[in-house]
């Protein structure tokens, strides 16, 4: 079954970490399809949101001045790249936005109109984070609205395998399971290593966790042999989740995020998801609601 993912456009940087890490995961390059997204920037003097371009024009040629300049050379270059690696040019499609909405709420509104099966993000993707949670607005879409999974592409190393998924009996980590199990359906050279952490004072049945992951993956078609299991106790599951990572030299981290909104941006802050976000290096964190 065809995948397709939404990767952004930016600076040749952050782009190239993107393309490099869906070009070095993926063995079955044939079954995807690769819609680059590139969002113009929203100048702080619009002062206009959404931005009404009929009643803005000096708006809106600030936005075809920068697709010009940075936008139209930045895709050309990400689709130079991709045919010379092999991928069809009906494999590639390109999309500018406006960025009426501020790039944030561009990109959540593509993702979710286009029914990706992914957005992914270079190493800007962290800055793309703090940004959802920065004010009201983009917390209520952090928490409530997203349902699509992000890649967050951080240094990626080529020569890594497999992802490390991350369980704990909650629903988002089941959907977790299941949409790894989707894109390694068809890549037999990726495992798939369960991992619970237990805290000290505090165990779930993680043969139970296990089982219903499990069944979500294989649903997907990836046969046992594939997936394995571990369990880790730590009183500090990030610190913990990140040093696997790490020793195990794994292509990506899959972890599902909370659906319940926190009672205050330090609590945002201190969610496991966000600290592996900053402390992950040379691998991508795939999150799912």
């Amino acid at each position: 079954m065809e995948k397709h993912l939404l990767v952004t456009v930016s600076d040749e940087f952050q782009t190239s970490q993107s393309l490099r890490f869906v070009y070095n995961f993926f063995n079955n390059r044939q079954d995807l399809r690769l819609t680059l997204f590139y969002v113009v920037p929203r100048k702080p003097d619009w002062r206009l949101d959404p931005i009404d371009l009929e009643t803005n024009p000096e708006a809106a040629v600030h936005i075809e001045h920068d697709k010009a300049v940075h936008g139209i050379p930045a895709m050309a270059k990400a689709q130079e790249w991709l045919y010379s690696m092999g991928f069809a040019k009906d494999q590639v499609a390109v999309k500018f936005s406006q960025g009426k909405l501020g790039t944030v709420k561009e990109i959540v509104k593509e993702s979710e109109e286009g029914l990706y099966d992914a957005a992914v993000l270079g190493r800007r993707g962290l800055t793309w984070f703090e940004e959802m949670v920065a004010d009201s607005v983009s917390h209520r879409i952090m928490w409530e609205s997203l349902s699509f999974p992000i890649w967050i592409c951080r240094n990626p190393e080529r020569g890594r395998k497999n992802v490390l998924v991350c369980v704990d009996g909650s629903d988002e980590c089941m959907r977790v399971a299941d949409h790894v199990g989707f894109m390694l359906r068809h890549e037999p050279d990726h495992a798939i290593t369960l991992l619970h952490v237990c805290a000290d004072d505090r165990c779930i049945d993680a043969n139970q966790v296990f089982g219903r992951a499990q069944a979500e993956i294989k649903a997907n078609g990836v046969p046992e042999d594939r997936i394995s299991t571990k369990v880790l106790t730590s009183a500090n599951p990030a610190r913990s989740i990140l040093a696997e990572a790490h020793e195990g030299k794994y292509a990506a981290v899959a972890i599902g995020r909370t659906s319940h909104k926190p009672s205050t941006l330090g609590h945002i802050f201190a969610t496991t998801s966000l600290k592996i976000l900053r402390g992950i290096d040379r691998a991508a964190l795939w999150l799912c609601k």
